[in-house]
């Protein structure tokens, strides 16, 4: 039996082997390519965010008053 214990990958969920690449990020173990994967969408997930809350244009109403002094209609 191995002394060290088993060491699971955080986004695939299998098992990490003693001599596969190990890349450890924020307190969580990943395969070298699931992480690499990891890096590609986060970037694609913000993106997707910014498509459906896009800015305003006008600003909101507590801009406005502020910068006017004068609450929009």
């Amino acid at each position: 039996m191995s002394p060290n214990p088993p060491v699971w990958c955080a986004k695939c969920n299998l098992r990490i082997a003693p001599y596969d690449l190990l890349t450890k990020h924020r307190g969580a173990n990943y395969h070298q390519d699931c992480f690499l994967k990891l890096v590609r969408e986060e970037p694609d997930e913000k993106r997707g965010r910014q498509a459906f809350d896009p800015p305003s244009r006008n600003g909101s109403a507590e801009h406005i008053q502020a910068s006017t002094g004068r609450v929009p209609k």
